[in-house]
């Protein structure tokens, strides 16, 4: 059952932190999968080279529903995540770890060697096709028709724009994905194999404000998603070196030896005053608003001085702000 601690820290202000395991849902993003939704393990690996088939080829999942545990339904905007980690438990005993991104062409048959043993894992957003989302995709959401940069559910980044993108194809496309963490282990150090069913740690980069965006809508809408995606050699034969992810539905996970997946989260909701031009929350639109506003000026996600909500603080919601002066 999710665990929560509530506590009120201002009139109209509630933090709360959050242990949630299992995930509300859980499931091999794999083409052949027949079994989606009730695995007990999920492997992530690379089809690069194959010309057919998506670089990030074996993908996994999860869901977790907030809404019991952090009220959703308030705009992003009146969410701020202080900290996000995803914990995992692997299957294997001979995964060698590697918390680092690695030179894409080191994937290359006649690039330069990798500089240090292992492959990295890689949390990323989701995002979706053909009108799914979270919910309606969930654990029995149907894959789609295989083959290339076609999978209705699939591991993005957030771009530049902050706009999600589909980071199946990174290697082909020629782009390094903006990660939201690399997986980390406590255990071992770098270039050793990682303990067979042991958590390997995602500590979500909560400081990049288009991350921060993503998780405060996640809240918002009451599901945060993420998906795993490393790029290890791996064969059709089922031969190779990557990590197996234990899902929930794994009998290890029944008797307790290990845990399903773990989302554990620090929030804070700010309730709105009912005033738009109060962005400071203090019940009067006043200077303070206007010194926040003018230093969020240009792009700024999810920011509650965004009063028009197009993502970007400017002279439009500058003069909405005025408007609402001595209020």
């Amino acid at each position: 059952m999710p665990l929560a601690s509530l506590i009120l820290i201002a009139a109209q202000s509630t933090s709360a932190t959050v242990s949630l395991s299992p995930p509300t849902f859980d499931r091999w993003m794999y083409p052949y999968n027949i079994t989606p939704g009730t695995r007990a393990a999920a492997p992530t690996f690379s089809g690069y080279g194959s010309g057919s088939i998506d670089n990030r080829y074996g993908q996994t999942l999860y869901g977790w529903g907030t809404e019991d545990s952090i009220d959703s339904g308030w705009a992003a905007s009146n969410y701020t995540v202080t900290s996000c980690t995803v914990r995992i438990a692997v299957l294997d005993d001979d995964i060698i770890y590697d918390p680092t991104p690695d030179d894409p062409a080191s994937h290359e048959i006649d690039g330069p060697a990798d500089e240090d043993p292992g492959r990295p894992t890689l949390l990323s957003a989701v995002d979706f096709r053909n009108k799914y989302d979270g919910w309606s995709f969930g654990e029995d959401g149907p894959y789609g028709v295989p083959g290339v940069g076609t999978r209705n559910c699939f591991a993005a980044d957030l771009n530049d724009q902050g706009q999600l993108r589909d980071i199946s194809n990174s290697l082909t496309d020629g782009f390094i994905p903006n990660s939201f963490a690399f997986g980390q282990s406590d255990l071992v150090e770098p270039g050793e194999a990682i303990p067979q069913f042991s958590e390997v740690i995602f500590e979500v980069d909560v400081n990049d404000p288009d991350i921060q965006c993503y998780l405060r809508t996640g809240l918002a809408n009451g599901l945060l998603e993420f998906m795993i995606t490393s790029l290890h050699g791996g064969s059709q034969d089922g031969s190779g070196s990557y990590p197996n992810w234990i899902m929930k539905e794994n009998t290890l996970v029944d008797l307790g030896a290990v845990s399903a997946a773990t989302l554990i989260i620090e929030a804070t909701i700010n309730e709105p005053s009912g005033n738009p031009g109060d962005v400071d929350g203090d019940g009067t639109v006043g200077i303070e608003d206007l010194l926040l506003l003018l230093a969020d000026f240009g792009r700024c996600p999810c920011c509650v001085t965004d009063i028009d909500g197009n993502g970007i603080v400017e002279v439009d919601d500058l003069l909405s702000l005025i408007s609402y002066w001595g209020q």
